[in-house]
C-alpha cells in the first residue's frame, strides 16, 4: 500500500484537498527547474522529492511515477506560453481598423521573447531545448501542444492581411519567424560574447530587426504571386 503523500512541514488547518493541491504544485515546480538544469537521466526521484520538502511516496502518489511527472511539468509551463502568445495574436487581429502585418508580427514576437525578462522563461527554454535534443516523451507531443497552435493562429493572420500569400509561402515564413525568435533565447545565454564588437543587443533590438526581415521576405514573396512570378520560396522542400 502507497502512503499518502503529504507536505513537510504539515499545513497546519488547511483542508487535505488543499494540501494535497500544494504538494503537487510544488513538486512541478521543483521538478521543472531541476529537470532544466540537469536533465532527465540525472535528476531521481529522490532529488525531486527531498529539494520539494516531500516524502518519497509523493511523486507515485500525485504522477504514477517519475516519467508522468516530466511530462505534466514540461507541458504546464509550455501551455501557459503558449496561450500568452495566440492571446496577444487574437488581441491584436480583433483590433479596429485592422492592423497591418508589421503590427500583427512585431506584438507576437514581444509576446514570445517576453518570457526573457522572467525568471521562469529561459528556464522553460533550457528544458525544452534538453526535450528536444533526448526526448521523453512522444514526438508529436511538441508539435501538438505548441508548433500547430501556434502555426494555425499566425497562418490565419497572415493569410488575412495578405491575400496573395499562398499557403506554403505562408507557412515558411512563418517557420523563419519563429526559429529566428527561438534563437534569441539561445543569444541571450551568451549576449556578451556574441556581441563582441557590436555591442550588447536587448530582446527588443532582436524583435525589431527579425521583424523588418520577416516583412520584407512575406511582401516579396506575396508581390511574387501578384506579379505571377516564381516565389521565391518554390524550390524550397
Amino acid at each position: 500500500m502507497v502512503a499518502q503523500a503529504l507536505p513537510h512541514p504539515p499545513v497546519h488547518g488547511v483542508p487535505l484537498v488543499e494540501v494535497g493541491a500544494l504538494t503537487r504544485e510544488r513538486l512541478l515546480d521543483t521538478a521543472e527547474r531541476l529537470f532544466a538544469e540537469r536533465g532527465f537521466a540525472a535528476t531521481s526521484v529522490r532529488d525531486i522529492t527531498a529539494a520539494a520538502g516531500c516524502n518519497l511516496a509523493a511523486v507515485n502518489y500525485h504522477f504514477g511515477g517519475k516519467t508522468n511527472l516530466y511530462r505534466e511539468a514540461f507541458l504546464r509551463g509550455l501551455i501557459v506560453l503558449r496561450e500568452q502568445r495566440l492571446a496577444a495574436l487574437r488581441e491584436i487581429m480583433a483590433r479596429r481598423p485592422a492592423p497591418d502585418v508589421a503590427e500583427v508580427l512585431h506584438v507576437f514576437a514581444t509576446a514570445f521573447v517576453a518570457p526573457l525578462h522572467e525568471s521562469r522563461g529561459p528556464l522553460l527554454f533550457r528544458l525544452w531545448t534538453r526535450e528536444l535534443l533526448d526526448p521523453k516523451l512522444p514526438p508529436e507531443t511538441f508539435a501538438a501542444e505548441m508548433i500547430m497552435p501556434i502555426r494555425r493562429a499566425l497562418l490565419g493572420a497572415l493569410r488575412a492581411l495578405e491575400p496573395a500569400l499562398s499557403e506554403r509561402d505562408a507557412v515558411l515564413c512563418i517557420q523563419s519567424f519563429v526559429a529566428q525568435l527561438s534563437n534569441v533565447f539561445h543569444l541571450q545565454r551568451f549576449a556578451q560574447s556574441a556581441a563582441i564588437g557590436h555591442g550588447v543587443f536587448t530582446p527588443a533590438d532582436h524583435v525589431r530587426h527579425i521583424v523588418a526581415f520577416t516583412v520584407a521576405g512575406i511582401r516579396a514573396a506575396a508581390a511574387a504571386s501578384r506579379g505571377g512570378r516564381k516565389s521565391p520560396h518554390k524550390e524550397v522542400s
